[in-house]
């Protein structure tokens, strides 16, 4: 279960100086880039910061966030005029699809009605966003690696992410003194076999439920007699809401909703009613 309490690259650093007490010198950039590998090979979203984005499209294409590590969702903004317009919670936005045709590319370098009978859509590559309009402006929600004021990585604060990044640093260490036989292969051997033993205990424990409310939201979204289809157009929001259903009640009584009666009961009238 991942808190959301983070700490300093330095920590770790320190972490493994003080347990494997290595005659190396660690440079604070090669650890910085061995920390920010270690939270990129997990691959856990649950550990990356959530961050929106506000981006002006031009020509068709738009600048992808600098600290970008996976996409979410991309949405279309109208009514605004500025990136400023935007940020102050101007404006209406409109969820994109993800890309279907071949010809994606070329809707802004030529007159032809390529959308006539599609939504705007986006595909990213080298570095940008591309959108199937040449000009407006787009939201990008995104996760990232987390970091500190001054862009270093920082790491989960629990036991089980302090023990995977130290000892991903100290595996990479160990292999260079062991590539330059200033390590016994049977000690390098151990330290990657504890690398690959906190690696995947850090990963399983992110992925636990966070706590009962996680739980029942993804219960509600999942227990449903009648699937929701068209979530994409309102950003997947509210699936935590439970199914409204009506049963057929006895002759002469009104129809019952197992919802509102057990909200009713417990903690008083349901607001989504």
């Amino acid at each position: 279960m991942y808190s959301g309490q983070h700490v300093s690259y330095k920590a770790i650093l320190d972490k493994v100086i003080r347990d494997f007490g290595f005659n190396y010198d660690v440079q604070e950039e090669e650890g910085v880039e061995w920390l920010a590998e270690f939270m990129a090979h997990t691959n856990v979203g649950v550990t990356m910061v959530e961050q929106i984005a506000y981006i002006d499209v031009c020509d068709g294409r738009a600048d992808l966030p600098f600290d970008l590590y996976k996409i979410g969702q991309i949405a279309q903004i109208q009514g605004i005029e500025s990136i400023e317009e935007a940020e102050c919670g101007k404006g209406t936005m409109y969820p994109m699809r993800w890309k279907t045709d071949y010809f994606h590319k070329r809707y802004h370098l030529d007159g032809r009605d390529y959308t006539s009978q599609s939504a705007e859509t986006y595909t990213v590559g080298q570095g940008y966003v591309f959108t199937s309009f040449a000009h407006g402006f787009i939201a990008v929600s995104y996760s990232a690696i987390p970091t500190d004021d001054c862009g270093y990585p920082t790491i989960p604060a629990e036991q089980q992410w302090l023990e995977g990044g130290a000892h991903y640093i100290a595996y990479k260490i160990a292999r260079k003194l062991w590539i330059r036989n200033e390590l016994a292969a049977d000690k390098f051997q151990i330290i990657e076999r504890d690398r690959d033993w906190y690696f995947a205990q850090a990963v399983n424990h992110a992925k636990q439920w966070q706590n009962v409310d996680e739980a029942e939201s993804v219960k509600n979204a999942t227990v449903r007699t009648i699937p929701a289809m068209q979530d994409h157009a309102s950003f997947f929001a509210n699936m935590q809401l439970p199914e409204q259903r009506k049963f057929r009640p006895k002759a002469g009584s009104a129809l019952i909703s197992t919802i509102h009666t057990l909200s009713e009961n417990a903690q008083g009238p349901n607001p989504a009613i």
